[in-house]
């Protein structure tokens, strides 16, 4: 009787603004197997129907634990699976692991020890593999983040702040077409609520004390890989070469 394939989870990792989420959508453009579920946005589209959590949300303090917990859950159904890849282009046909199964990138997930806690009493169809910290300084997230902006009207991510110094080169974030002929930006590009500065102070104290441990407890089980992305999205092909010597080395493609 053939063994069902495990999902391979592999949890993003990194303080506010260090750009985890734009990675993990490239990544998962690179891999026909490869999914990139962003638990930010599954919780700030749950938020539109729940005051209380839209509150917490802004505050720039983490979401209750259990409630996390569920919304990834439920999130990694099969049909909600389906959905959210139907939602993103798919730029090959190559797959970064060889077993036949679904394979996803979680954003922000697990950050807390709690939340690990929870993690290891997920099924044992959904393996986590490893996570990936992407290693960046205080002052440069910082920039980063009060220079992020969306598109109400096409739903594209960009920055507007440009990062020159000390070794990183991190160009500013804009639409090479479509958005920029549709779309006013002084009109159409709005700022989260969480990114002022007060906000992102709080968020980067919550970083320090509760996701900390949890790199701590990745290294421990030799499942963290560290990565410093020195030229923002110019590093793809590094950071995708990384990632499969990784999967190489430990025999899980």
């Amino acid at each position: 009787m053939a063994t069902q394939a495990k999902t391979t989870l592999i949890s993003l990792v990194g303080k506010p603004g260090s750009g985890k989420g734009t990675y993990g959508a490239l990544l998962a453009s690179r891999y026909r197997n490869l999914t990139f579920l962003s638990v930010g946005d599954v919780l700030r589209d749950s938020a539109k129907r729940n005051e209380t959590l839209r509150r917490v949300l802004t505050s720039g303090k983490l979401v209750d634990d259990t409630i996390v917990n569920e919304a990834v859950i439920e999130s990694l159904q099969e049909e909600n699976l389906q959905q959210l890849k139907a939602q993103h282009s798919i730029d090959s046909d190559a797959k970064i692991f060889n077993d036949g199964g679904e394979h996803i990138i979680l954003d922000g997930f697990p950050r807390t020890d709690a939340q690990t806690k929870l993690l290891s009493k997920w099924p044992s169809s959904l393996e986590p593999a490893l996570a990936i910290y992407f290693d960046v300084p205080d002052d440069i997230v910082i920039t980063k983040l009060l220079g992020r902006r969306k598109c109400t009207i096409c739903g594209g991510n960009f920055n507007i702040n440009g990062v020159e110094q000390d070794g990183w080169d991190m160009p500013p974030l804009l639409p090479k077409n479509g958005c920029k002929e549709k779309c006013d930006w002084d009109i159409h590009w709005e700022k989260r609520d969480d990114d002022t500065a007060d906000i992102i102070k709080e968020r980067m104290q919550v970083f320090r004390q509760e996701t900390e441990p949890v790199l701590e407890s990745w290294s421990d089980s030799n499942r963290l890989l560290t990565f410093v992305p020195y030229k923002g999205v110019k590093e793809m092909d590094r950071l995708a070469g990384v990632l499969e010597n990784y999967f190489h080395k430990h025999s899980l493609t």
